[in-house]
């Protein structure tokens, strides 16, 4: 099909091949770049939310637990000075305040606070756990159609945990009466009982994506536009244009006209073709001269 076109055509069409192969595989290559960078930044700020969490909590431990200790009697109901689910529950509700994309919460197929109750994935996540096969969990999910990145951790019942979730009769009066008997009982030390989930909304970050390939492709599209226009423009002054002064002078000589000069002003292979052309003129010529002795 190539041998059908004029040059010009065919380093056009040559040029177009490689701008597709060149983009297709810019894109392909980007994107999955660009797809990592997506992963790695959410899960930096998963990581940033779970430092916050955890930083929290060991605040409670260390600090506001023992002083609880020492002022809150002990016949009183105040899960709030030790209860680190409690307190992280309540600290990630006022990030979600300023962050309501973002997701924290504390999973469990036995929770005491039935908002605690894991989901049909949670619950897959969690038996893992269990069962040992897994420590942590991170990867992309969806909830409620939206696409995040999670990451989950193990939580398990500690010494601390089983005055409040070892049977009903043993719980604060005040607790049974919150939350009744239904759940959230039977802990065992040692035992996974849930886990914490944080769930970061990727969309934003995967728009921002799409947008620098987008970008890119609009970027390169342009700049081979203009080194396709530098290239034509250097063929037809280079290349086309003088053939086509040789064609044309050929042509007059061929008809009788051989006051006709092959002027070429480069000094590349299109002169040397010239120069034969010339030489060929000139040797038509004595022939001819010779002839009409």
């Amino acid at each position: 099909m190539l041998k059908n076109l004029s040059i010009r055509k065919r380093i056009v069409v040559m040029l177009a091949v490689v701008y597709i192969v060149s983009i297709a595989v810019a894109v392909t290559g980007g994107g999955y770049i660009l797809l990592k960078d997506v992963e790695r930044e959410a899960q930096e700020k998963t990581d940033l939310f779970a430092a916050v969490m955890s930083s929290s909590a060991r605040y409670l431990h260390n600090v506001i637990r023992p002083k609880a200790e020492e002022l809150v009697p002990e016949d009183a109901y105040f899960p709030e000075s030790g209860v680190g689910v409690l307190m992280l529950t309540e600290t990630a509700r006022y990030i979600q305040d300023i962050y309501p994309e973002y997701i924290f919460r504390f999973a469990s197929p036995n929770p005491l606070n039935d908002d605690n109750l894991s989901n049909q994935f949670e619950d897959k996540i969690i038996t893992k756990m269990e069962e040992g096969e897994i420590q942590e969990w991170k990867g992309f999910t969806e909830r409620e159609g939206v696409s995040y990145y999670s990451v989950a951790k193990p939580l398990v019942a500690g010494s601390d945990c089983i005055s409040c979730h070892d049977i009903p009769e043993v719980a604060h009066p005040e607790q049974v009466e919150k939350y009744g008997t239904r759940s959230g009982y039977g802990y065992l030390e040692g035992d996974v009982v849930g886990a914490r989930f944080i769930y970061v909304p990727v969309e934003t970050i995967t728009n921002q994506a799409y947008q620098r390939i987008m970008y890119f492709s609009i970027g390169f599209s342009i700049f081979f536009l203009i080194v396709l226009f530098a290239v034509d423009r250097f063929i037809v002054t280079s290349i086309v244009r003088p053939i086509e002064h040789i064609v044309s002078v050929a042509e007059k000589i061929s008809r009788g006209n051989l006051d006709a000069e092959f002027e070429v002003n480069t000094r590349d292979e299109i002169r040397s073709l010239a120069d034969a052309f010339e030489r060929m003129k000139v040797s038509m010529s004595k022939a001819m001269d010779i002839l009409r002795q």
